[in-house]
């Protein structure tokens, strides 16, 4: 017997809702105080510096959702997202190998800055080409294979982060230690975020108005190139699209797990598998989920006196117990 799913307007509101929450949220709690100051221009600055938050937050989980439904179509497994296929990891060492040459050589404070997005991508990419084609079992793709290769690039690429700190000490600066758990970057230089804006924006037009082919491309390879869908094509921009927002993400605020699982997974309760309205509702729910767990972090703050804490944290805590559930489910199915 089947499971009902919400009537449309039902899903459409509380995905409204929940955004709404999550940037009024956000624009109301500060790591230092709740509400904003009496005085007009300290609240104006601190209004702006909790908007640039938002903004970054909300990007960085649009990002990683739509990397995540990018993934599970492209591997036909519902498990894929890019923290557990190492993507997110990958790109993190990308940055770090880019961060560390420069350092070495001496370059500008661009290098290990901004321009970071350039390792980042490239090691994204990597893992995605090493994770699709280790994952192939006489020619089929294997969820089991595809998950345990992504744990242990994951695992890999975490202990060259190590060593390559431990190598050249001074590159474990206070900012980095933080981004490596999670943290929304804010402030500095605005280009990374805008092109992880733009190019997100183009990925969704893109996959958007691709969202037949997609459903398509949910059978076996066979089936769907015999109903017309380019398989070939479609597979390397869903490659491409997975790889170039995990490393736009990673480069806003680290390796963030889980988000890229949980959002197209209420996604698809609220409004079913059609890729019309699972890419945007998957966007959406991610974009609410990140901001909400910074907020999260910045409420914590002030509660219990620490620094602010990362996101990563929240995202790991709450996607780790939801992914066990849907592996549970899985293996039951």
């Amino acid at each position: 017997m089947s499971v009902r799913r919400p009537a449309a307007w039902v899903g459409v509101v509380g995905l409204a809702g929940l955004l709404l929450a999550a940037a009024g949220a956000r624009l109301w709690v500060g790591s230092f105080s709740w509400g904003l100051p009496e005085d007009f221009e300290t609240a104006r600055a601190v209004l702006s510096l909790r908007a640039q938050r938002l903004a970054v937050g909300a990007v960085v989980g649009a990002a990683l959702a739509t990397a995540g439904v990018a993934l599970q179509t492209l591997l036909r497994n519902p498990l894929a997202e890019p923290f557990l296929l190492g993507l997110s990891t990958a790109a993190a060492l990308g940055m770090v190998v880019q961060w560390w040459v420069a350092d070495a050589l001496g370059l500008g404070p661009g290098w290990m800055g901004g321009a970071g997005y350039a390792g980042a991508l490239v090691g994204a990419w990597v893992c995605a080409a090493v994770v699709f084609v280790a994952g192939r079992r006489g020619g089929v793709l294997d969820p089991l294979a595809l998950l345990l290769t992504g744990v242990v690039i994951g695992t890999l690429n975490g202990a060259a982060i190590m060593l390559l700190v431990k190598l050249k000490p001074g590159l474990l600066r206070d900012d980095l230690a933080n981004w490596m758990m999670g943290f929304l970057r804010v402030g500095g230089d605005p280009w990374p975020w805008r092109v992880t804006t733009g190019v997100l924006l183009v990925v969704m037009v893109l996959l958007c108005t691709r969202t037949r082919a997609l459903d398509i491309l949910t059978l076996p390879p066979a089936q769907a190139a015999a109903l017309g869908v380019a398989v070939g094509r479609l597979r390397t921009l869903l490659f491409l699209a997975s790889g170039v927002l995990a490393a736009g993400a990673v480069v806003l605020a680290g390796p963030v797990a889980f988000v890229g699982l949980i959002a197209p997974h209420l996604a698809r309760v609220a409004f079913g598998p059609g890729h019309a309205r699972l890419l945007p509702a998957s966007a959406a729910l991610g974009a609410g989920l990140v901001v909400l767990a910074d907020t999260g972090g910045a409420a914590a703050a002030l509660m219990f006196g620490v620094g602010v804490i990362p996101l990563g944290v929240f995202t790991a805590l709450i996607g780790g117990v939801s992914f066990l559930w849907l592996l549970r489910g899985a293996d039951r199915g």
